[in-house]
């Protein structure tokens, strides 16, 4: 019987060290990890590895087998793409939203989950929830176990947050189960992982997947929150430039927009001339979403130069509430 490596789901094997789940032979019968989750765990020790994570066999998969699905990701990458996915699961789901931090704490959870469900047409269940501070997770598992929900499975990005949910579920649950590997780098979770929190849930960790389209989603180490974010607000006067990451975007008309992205991408005014391939629309109180990266809420309407490629782009009312919210 093969033995599956507890941290990414590998199957165990001592004969190629350049294989996922590699374990020396003299160390196999004794380790519940392979060498690359340990040295992740031990040492911080990351090894890219390259493992296919097509949507398309996940949701395969998933919908030929008859288990609830939850269906994790975030306020930074939530647009139409994430949700498109989502809706092409065909068995009993339930979208969770992560990092609710980010939240203003003048605006009630029911009234943007009521927005979302409203843009996104969603009539599944929508959770809020932050695996950082471990808000939200313990009703998450009370509405599992208050459904009779004895197996689900959880997916969502490559890189999404999945095992970090999962290993709070086990803190919380008091498992016996030893935690999942952990790392700010994509592809950790290498395959399906059955996880016994207790008698009455089974979780089952998956591989996180990419979308099959050109934008990309894999944020590098730089990109990837890893604690609580903080939002950015700017006041950007009429033809003002706004440098995010690598692109530039200038403002036509005077307005505050406030950023919800990691603290660590590059964000500052911009004062050299730039020339601008394309421009965008807005109405008051729009969210401006930067696949991959982010959103922008605009309070003023307002029409955007920009220089990056408007397939990166997507525009919503705001998920935050009304203009002063």
């Amino acid at each position: 019987m093969n033995k599956i490596c507890f941290g990414c789901g590998a199957i165990l094997q001592c004969d190629n060290p350049s294989l996922e789940g590699y374990i020396p032979k003299e160390k196999i019968d004794n380790s519940n990890y392979c060498q690359r989750c340990f040295r992740i765990i031990n040492y911080g020790d990351y090894k890219e590895v390259v493992v296919p994570k097509d949507i398309k066999s996940i949701l395969n998969h998933i919908n030929k087998d008859n288990k609830h699905v939850l269906f994790l990701t975030d306020f930074i990458t939530l647009n139409k793409d994430i949700i498109n996915v989502f809706n092409k699961i065909t068995k009993n789901k339930t979208l969770v939203i992560s990092k609710c931090d980010i939240i203003p704490k003048n605006i009630s959870y029911d009234k943007i989950i009521n927005i979302l469900r409203s843009y996104y047409k969603i009539d599944s269940d929508i959770f809020l929830i932050s695996s950082f501070s471990g808000f939200g997770v313990s009703a998450l598992l009370d509405y599992l176990e208050n459904n009779k929900i004895n197996e689900s499975y959880l997916i969502g990005l490559s890189n999404s947050g999945k095992s970090t949910l999962i290993n709070k579920m086990i803190e919380i649950k008091k498992s016996n189960l030893r935690k999942l590997t952990t790392s700010y780098k994509s592809n950790t979770t290498l395959n399906y992982i059955r996880l016994k929190l207790d008698d009455n849930l089974t979780i089952i960790d998956s591989p996180g997947f990419i979308l099959d389209n050109k934008v990309d989603y894999k944020l590098d180490n730089k990109n990837t929150i890893q604690k609580v974010l903080k939002p950015i607000t700017y006041q950007m006067k009429e033809g003002e430039i706004l440098l995010v990451g690598d692109m530039y975007f200038r403002f036509n008309n005077s307005t505050s927009i406030t950023l919800y992205m990691n603290n660590n991408i590059n964000i500052k005014k911009y004062f050299k001339d730039i020339d601008f391939t394309n421009k965008v629309n807005v109405n008051d109180n729009t969210d401006l979403i930067i696949k991959g990266l982010g959103f922008m809420n605009i309070k003023t309407s307002n029409v955007i130069d920009i220089t990056n490629n408007k397939e990166l782009l997507e525009t919503r009312p705001s998920i935050f509430g009304g203009k002063n919210g």
